[in-house]
């Protein structure tokens, strides 16, 4: 049997998890062909990982960025990709891009288990009943889903997938690789080359809107005012940089925020690994993969409670893993700062640990049952589909 995959553009996080996807199938005697858009990204400039793989590599747009990809191009290379390998099952990202609605139709037309992966929330944004109605139409025509949490299920349910119907796990990261580098930056006496001195905060994520750092900066700045110590670390990069670096310099307290720049996966263990604490205060993020990444380094964690991944990473009591707040409440933020520097450092390397266990359950083999667990609903309605139709 062959399982066919397909993502944008192959990121570390999106390697990992199909390398735990193909060693699964492997062992049941199937096969794992992985579809990749573009092979560059201009939104996410990962470095290009060029290795021998356990699954079956397509590229469909060589040397291209997917940015420059038309839709009605990419829609027609999908399709013929799978006219050609013929997979028994197929698993597409969400229910807007071309690919994936390729895909649905293909499977649709040549009777293959047809699965959608998504990590959409309800309170992502505001929701129109005319683009609900659409996606709702979408989403149906699915055999089953894989999602990333309780938060992702019950929003296709909303849309109309039976919640029998949809698996968890889709939201991984390579776990061992951030725990395994970030305690061997720990133990190297230069890992804190070019660091602050002082403790910080880490935050990781593209400078967009929706990740509100206006709001974490001027928080920031409020736990200063009150006689706060540590700084703040911003990795990223992206369209509203010169915003944030102004709101950086009317802070007050710009020679304590630090912004390394967008950073590869080996440097990011190396800022995880020596954080006080990360913090992710997306007003809206469908899961939050770099909670993931930080939680494998073993970092406490001060997640939004918008972030898909809250519920799941940040369980309660609050000091479990961390704490959540509200994104919208700058207070908030403000007072969990506040909490996580005063708390003491054995304090929080346990928080730490117990985030790091917590991560693992959810990593790539988390995925790949997932995965598994989705095609096999999916093969079970396929079959009853053909049978009524059959009659």
């Amino acid at each position: 049997m062959k399982f066919a995959v397909c993502f944008t553009n192959f990121g570390p996080y999106h390697l990992a998890r199909l390398r735990a996807l193909a060693a699964l199938l492997a062992d049941r005697g199937d096969r794992l062909i992985a579809y990749e858009v573009a092979d560059g990204e201009r939104l996410y400039p990962w470095e290009r990982i060029k290795a021998d793989e356990p699954f079956e590599r397509v590229v469909l747009f060589h040397g291209r960025e997917l940015e420059d990809v038309p839709a009605v191009e990419c829609a027609l290379a999908m399709d013929e990709a799978l006219e050609r390998d013929r997979p028994d099952a197929v698993a597409a990202v969400g229910y807007v891009r071309p690919e994936a609605m390729a895909t649905l139709r293909w499977g649709r037309r040549n009777r293959a288990a047809t699965i959608l992966m998504s990590e959409s929330q309800a309170v992502d944004r505001p929701r129109s009943w005319y683009k609900e109605m659409i996606k709702s139409r979408r989403v149906r025509r699915f055999d089953a889903a894989l999602c990333g949490g309780t938060s992702h299920r019950d929003y296709l349910v909303e849309l109309g997938m039976p919640a029998e119907r949809i698996a968890l796990g889709y939201d991984a990261v390579d776990h061992d690789f951030f725990a395994l580098a970030a305690d061997a930056w720990r133990a190297r006496p230069d890992a804190r080359a070019g660091m602050p001195a002082a403790p910080f905060f880490l935050s990781v994520c593209r400078f967009a809107p929706e990740k509100n750092l206006l709001r974490l900066i001027e928080a920031f700045a409020r736990y200063r005012a009150t006689g706060g110590t540590w700084d703040l670390v911003l990795c990223g990069d992206g369209p509203r940089a010169i915003e944030i670096a102004g709101a950086i310099a009317r802070s007050g307290c710009d020679q304590a925020v630090h912004r390394p720049g967008f950073l590869q996966a080996d440097d990011l263990a190396r800022w995880y690994a020596h954080a006080g604490a990360f913090v992710l205060a997306s007003a809206s993020e469908p899961w939050g993969l770099v909670a993931n990444e930080a939680a494998a380094a073993a970092a406490p964690l001060l997640i939004s409670s918008r972030c898909g991944s809250a519920g799941t990473l940040v369980p309660e009591p609050a000091g479990t893993t961390g704490a959540r707040f509200d994104p919208f409440d700058v207070a908030d933020v403000a007072a969990k700062l506040d909490w996580i520097a005063a708390l003491s450092e054995p304090d929080r390397h346990a928080m730490g640990l117990r985030a790091r266990g917590l991560a693992a359950e959810w990593g790539p083999d988390r995925f790949a049952r997932g995965a598994v667990e989705a095609w096999e609903i999916a093969r079970r309605r396929r079959n009853a589909r053909l049978a009524v139709a059959s009659r």
